[in-house]
């Protein structure tokens, strides 16, 4: 019992010293698709993007924190498609969703200098669909005639692969992935992070039970500005 009072007691004593600190923050992203299983085969393309948004960390006087934020994030891929045969049809799309993405994780900050601190970041983020748009070209034979078509529209969003008997959804309306991230603050007021992250579930409707699963993952460089400055605990402060 009295180690279980000593426990709270910490923590008590912690959670009075532990301080809310705000952030917003902009930069780019580089996205890249990983095909894990389709019946053709599928080439996964690299695309540029941009994000920007807000977030909140919750510091103790150890180090630690925990970071939550919120941030619109423009994203860019591209893949080729191939049939089974590997001649009958070939698709060429390019994706430019926008998400709305949920990073939530918990971080550490090693003191490098008095005003220079390097920290590291882990956790999971959540994206879900809002907007966008989806090109597709294809090229194929069918009775000895080459044949192509084009098609751009609105990036439909949705759980399952048939959402409506009106259209198809394109893209899973919420994605999972982690996220690892390294960053250098200085002076407690900026600071300049990189993170990546990896998805773990496919970004097409119909989930792994889909015929096609395909993963999104991304690097992103980020310009973080702090407030207010004091926001740090007092073990950053003395």
């Amino acid at each position: 019992m009295k180690y279980l009072l000593l426990m709270l007691g910490i923590l008590f004593t912690a959670t009075l010293h532990a301080q809310f600190g705000f952030y917003a923050e902009g930069g780019g992203n580089y996205s890249a698709l990983r095909a894990t299983r389709y019946d053709g085969v599928v080439n996964g393309k690299s695309g540029f993007g941009w994000q920007a948004g807000i977030g909140t960390e919750y510091h103790t006087q150890f180090g630690y924190f925990l970071y939550l934020g919120i941030d619109f994030a423009n994203q860019t891929f591209k893949k080729d498609s191939t049939s089974a045969d590997g001649h009958s049809a070939v698709s060429n799309y390019t994706y430019k969703p926008l998400f709305i993405n949920f990073p939530f994780g918990i971080g550490y900050q090693f003191d490098l200098t008095k005003d220079i601190g390097l920290r590291v970041y882990g956790g999971i983020t959540t994206q879900v669909g809002v907007g966008g748009n989806v090109q597709r070209s294809s090229n194929y034979v069918l009775d000895s005639i080459s044949h192509s078509s084009y098609d751009k529209h609105k990036i439909q969003y949705g759980r399952s692969v048939q959402v409506s008997n009106e259209f198809k959804a394109d893209l899973n309306n919420t994605i999972w992935g982690i996220n690892v991230g390294a960053g250098l603050n200085f002076s407690k007021r900026v600071e300049v992070a990189i993170f990546y992250q990896e998805g773990l579930t496919n970004i097409l409707p119909g989930g792994d039970a889909a015929p096609e699963v395909d993963k999104l993952r991304s690097v992103s460089l980020n310009l973080k500005f702090y407030f207010p400055k004091n926001y740090y605990s007092s073990r950053y402060n003395q």
